[in-house]
């Protein structure tokens, strides 16, 4: 009986002094706590049971008590996820994606900057290379994904972030032959009706934007002019 007395008051009193924390309590160091607890109460049963002569009490008792000494958790074996990824190839790139952490990267496959990683490049190169592979939409997608995680608070991305899109755009509307009127009007985003007030503010405009002295491009700058040049002839 004094066995059966001894361990319910020592019960009784982890119950009481884990009840008055347990509301405020971090879940791990609970989790922590509890463990040690165990692992007293437990060898302490084991030993009282030995010292008393009552052998088939304290084996298991004592191996309860080891399995809460183990820096593990209760249930489960598994290891910490090593990081599961998406790899997307495109003609300019191969870029790969965390799905545990989100971070993004990627290696440049060919033009001037073959071989180097996203993340090794400065904004203005990475603008420099969106341009150069402004034809490929999925690489020019996959590119914006990356300047808009690591650089959307950047004034200079906020200025820039439009002229993927737009040269992207133009190239796909050019025709091998001279600009059509029509052409000139989109590249200006005007409307057909635009005065010539209208087409030098838009150029002026625009150029702010897209001239290579602003992160901008050559080839849309080339464009602006002409079509400026054009409407202004017509």
């Amino acid at each position: 009986m004094l066995a059966y007395f001894i361990i319910g008051a020592a019960l009784l009193l982890a119950l009481v002094i884990g009840g008055q924390s347990l509301a405020g309590a971090d879940p791990k160091k609970l989790v922590k706590a509890l463990r040690i607890t165990a692992v007293v109460l437990l060898g302490a049963a084991a030993a009282f049971f030995a010292l008393t002569g009552r052998f088939v009490f304290a084996p298991p008792l004592a191996l309860a008590a080891l399995f809460f000494f183990r820096d593990k958790p209760f249930f489960g074996g598994s290891r910490p996820s090593q990081g599961q990824k998406s790899d997307v190839k495109t003609n300019w790139l191969r870029a790969t994606l965390n799905h545990d952490t989100g971070d993004m990267d990627g290696e440049i496959l060919q033009g001037r900057f073959a071989g180097e990683k996203l993340s090794a490049l400065s904004l203005q190169q990475l603008l420099d290379f969106r341009r150069e592979a402004a034809a490929d939409e999925q690489t020019v997608a996959i590119l914006n994904t990356f300047l808009e995680r690591n650089f959307s608070e950047d004034p200079a991305f906020e200025e820039g972030a439009g002229t993927g899109s737009k040269e992207q755009e133009t190239r796909a509307r050019a025709t091998d032959g001279p600009m059509s009127r029509q052409e000139a009007f989109n590249i200006l985003e005007l409307e057909s009706d635009a005065t010539t007030e209208e087409i030098k503010k838009a150029h002026r405009r625009l150029m702010k934007k897209f001239h290579p002295d602003h992160n901008g491009s050559d080839y849309m700058a080339a464009k602006l002019n002409e079509a400026k040049d054009f409407l202004l002839k017509t």
